[in-house]
């Protein structure tokens, strides 16, 4: 689930709005470890 998560905000990015829907989305569906690895990709991919 987290490659689908980091494939669908990289699509989403362009609209604030929709990215933070699917951030939440995604944090709310995703485990512990899972949501740690989204964090750090976030930072790394300058999403945040």
């Amino acid at each position: 689930m987290l490659e689908y998560y980091k494939t669908v905000l990289g699509k989403v990015s362009f609209d604030p709005i929709l990215f933070r829907k699917e951030l939440r989305k995604a944090f709310r569906q995703l485990a512990g470890t899972e949501r740690i690895a989204l964090r750090d990709w976030l930072k790394d991919s300058s999403y945040i």
